[in-house]
Formats: C-alpha cells, sequence, structure tokens
C-alpha cells in the first residue's frame, strides 16, 4: 500500500494552497484556544472542578449529570472529534517531520480522544478520580494539537523553498 503523501508536501504547495491549510489550522487554534477558556470557565480545570462538574456537588447545588446528557456530548464529540484529528492528523503527515514524531503524535492525539470521550462516563458512575485519566487525556489533546498546528505552520511559512526536485527534461 502506498502512502499517499509521497510526492505532495505543504513548504512545495503554492501560496494559495498554503493560505487554505493555514486558516483551517488557524481556525482550529481557535477552536481549541475556546475550549479551553470555555472548560476553565466551567471547571477551573482543576480536578475537583471537574468532579463536581460530572458528578454534582452539595456545596453549589449542582445535579450530577444524567445520563441523556453525558449521551447527548458524548454522541456529538465521537463524531466530531475523530474527524477533526483525522484531518489534523493528515495535515501533519503532509509535513517532512520524521516518521517518529508523526506517529507518536498520531497515537497521542487518538489516545487523548479516547481518554476525553470515556472520562466523563468513568468520572460520573465509577469514580471521581478518573478526572485524572481526563486531564491525561487533554494534556495528550493539548500536547499534538500544539505538534499538529506548529510543525505544518512553520513549514509552509518560515522554510517557504520547495523541497521536491522537478524532473529532469528529456
Amino acid at each position: 500500500m502506498r502512502n499517499f503523501n509521497t510526492r505532495f508536501r505543504l513548504r512545495d504547495t503554492d501560496r494559495h494552497i498554503r493560505l487554505v491549510y493555514s486558516w483551517f489550522l488557524l481556525l482550529m487554534l481557535a477552536g481549541f484556544l475556546f475550549t479551553f477558556f470555555w472548560a476553565h470557565s466551567m471547571t477551573e480545570l482543576s480536578p475537583k472542578g471537574l468532579a463536581e462538574h460530572y458528578r454534582g456537588s452539595d456545596a453549589n447545588f449542582g445535579e450530577p449529570m444524567s445520563f441523556g446528557q453525558l449521551a447527548e456530548t458524548t454522541h456529538f464529540h465521537l463524531f466530531t472529534m475523530p474527524v477533526v484529528f483525522l484531518i489534523m492528523v493528515h495535515v501533519l503527515y503532509l509535513t517532512v517531520a520524521s516518521t517518529t514524531v508523526k506517529v507518536i503524535t498520531t497515537w497521542a492525539a487518538f489516545s487523548g480522544v479516547t481518554l476525553d470521550l470515556i472520562s466523563p462516563w468513568l468520572i460520573t458512575y465509577v469514580s471521581k478520580f478518573f478526572v485524572l485519566t481526563m486531564l491525561t487525556g487533554d494534556i495528550l489533546l493539548v500536547g499534538s494539537f500544539l505538534v499538529m498546528f506548529i510543525i505544518p505552520m512553520y513549514e509552509m511559512w518560515v522554510l517557504n523553498f520547495p523541497l521536491m526536485m522537478k524532473e529532469p527534461k528529456e
């Protein structure tokens, strides 16, 4: 099976293609920043805040998240997160980053997605200590996102020279 990107590299493309990929990456960055600030406002991104968000709290009269709420959130995220990260990984694979960086980032991203999807259920129905699972997933998501954002942007706009050699004329 051939790798889909053996000939196409981001830094070899014209400015218009780089702008399309850059806008996508910038919009994903905006989405991640918005999600970060929203999550911080809801939970302060602390273990206690996360546990209270999903399990409820007597201190703030919060109810635990219901099965229906968890199912609705999981349903939406189960369809969107893998697609977003598939596209982000695809963009990373269009760079000249090492295979090791690509593979580690891919595994980190999809492991983070998996942990982020199962953690609310585990926190709500098993134990508040699964907030550590969620935080681990979030660290994997953020770390992999940063790699998948920085490397392509750097390659498209800083290393702005063709890498592939042109075919020799016969």
